[in-house]
């Protein structure tokens, strides 16, 4: 996407930080997460930006009725990350959110690890695609006996309010229920 912005943001990266996203389950932390994993919404594409993705438009491809606007039904990848992170998060309280909602958590247990799985195989993908080349600087620290990690570092990010700004932009605000699959339509035989 051409609309990427970077600016410069400087990591908090002691273990003392407080952060909206970290600590034990409670409303405030659950509603953080889930406005950053539910919070964007389903965008529309043509076919020669489809194409440009590496993809092929092919009958199985979702589209929207051209009522709703039609082109490719589409989400930012920032979204899955964000609930693959969000997940992990949860399988860390595993207790406390089986007893919640979650139809993620209370899955069959084979379900919920493949799921699981697949979580830590894309953010493990996303990390080594982007690695990460700063570097972390060490500090001698009273009553520690080994060097200690500075993880406040520098970083150049991209604007995630950009991104956030584009995707309500370009939102297409169809309800689920008017996802349909084509007359034409034809299912693959297996998940991509």
């Amino acid at each position: 996407m051409d609309i990427v912005e970077y600016q410069d943001v400087k990591f908090n990266g002691t273990i003392e930080h407080q952060s909206i996203y970290k600590g034990e389950p409670n409303p405030e932390l659950d509603n953080a997460w889930d406005a950053l994993v539910f919070g964007t919404k389903l965008t529309a594409i043509s076919a020669e930006a489809v194409e440009k993705l590496g993809k092929s438009v092919q009958p199985s491809l979702v589209k929207f009725m051209d009522e709703d606007g039609g082109g490719y039904m589409t989400t930012m990848e920032v979204t899955h990350q964000l609930h693959c992170l969000n997940l992990l998060r949860k399988s860390t309280y595993y207790d406390y959110y089986k007893s919640m909602a979650d139809p993620l958590l209370r899955s069959s247990p084979d379900q919920y690890r493949l799921h699981l799985n697949h979580c830590i195989d894309i953010l493990r993908q996303q990390l080594m695609c982007t690695a990460d080349a700063g570097l972390i600087t060490y500090q001698w620290v009273k009553g520690y006996e080994r060097p200690y990690p500075d993880f406040s570092t520098w970083h150049k990010c991209r604007a995630i309010d950009k991104l956030w700004e584009w995707n309500e932009e370009h939102a297409v605000h169809v309800p689920w229920s008017r996802i349909k699959r084509v007359e034409q339509g034809m299912d693959l035989e297996e998940a991509p």
